[in-house]
């Protein structure tokens, strides 16, 4: 197995990381709030592991297998780190594991940091609350997704899945499998937007939970965001 884990954390996190593909013998662990993606909270320490699973049809065949020389987790957790280091209203990391299976072929779980208060956006959406509040909350991740941009990443699958809501409406992003760091021109922050706006029609095809007026004060959100420090 292959480590990549920040050095201030590594006397806890590498024998946790370890037990990972062991069925985590010796970890008492939960499920988060809906079980997504085999994920495991890892109260003791406060973080949660993130196994790699394809999606799709790749899913029935390959599973948690993945090919290439270049591990998905190592580069997500690289991507992150830089972007948390740059002030972006991202999940902090704590470290990144892959199992070779045989050259080339492995399995990958990522640890990033758990806060127990924090929500989803549809988890949230689904709550009832009240018109001031819910209008700060959408306007907030406006902002967040500007500074996203500003700071030099488009998120890869931008949903209402990967964008916890904290305590005092902060917002933090998740999941940046794939990302990559660069200038981000004003059509792909539009293009961002109208991706966040589609996955949520998926979601919601009768916009019961968050409706266009919603949307659009995001939309105002993220005209007026701030750039990155």
């Amino acid at each position: 197995m292959r480590l990549l884990v920040r050095a201030d954390l590594r006397r806890w996190i590498v024998p946790l990381l370890q037990a990972a593909p062991e069925g985590w013998r010796g970890y008492t662990t939960e499920q988060p709030f809906g079980g997504r993606g085999g994920a495991r909270i890892v109260p003791q320490y406060g973080v949660v592991v993130r196994p790699y699973r394809r999606g799709g049809l790749p899913a029935w065949l390959l599973h948690d297998t993945y090919f290439g020389w270049r591990p998905r987790p190592f580069r997500e957790l690289c991507v992150t780190a830089t972007l948390h280091e740059r002030g972006a209203p991202v999940i902090e990391v704590y470290g990144a594991a892959v199992e070779w299976l045989v050259p080339g072929s492995y399995r990958g779980w990522l640890a990033t940091r758990y806060s127990e208060a924090a929500h989803t956006l549809w988890e949230w959406a689904a709550t009832p609350t009240p018109t001031k509040e819910r209008v700060a909350v959408f306007a907030n991740i406006g902002k967040a997704i500007r500074r996203l941009h500003a700071c030099g990443a488009r998120h890869p699958d931008l949903n209402a899945n990967n964008i916890l809501l904290g305590p005092s409406s902060e917002v933090v992003f998740i999941d940046f499998d794939r990302a990559r760091i660069g200038h981000i021109r004003d059509r792909e922050g539009a293009a961002d937007l109208d991706r966040l706006w589609r996955s949520l029609r998926k979601l919601d095809p009768d916009s019961r939970l968050v409706t266009a007026a919603d949307f659009e004060v995001l939309r105002a959100g993220y005209r007026e965001g701030p750039s990155c420090t």
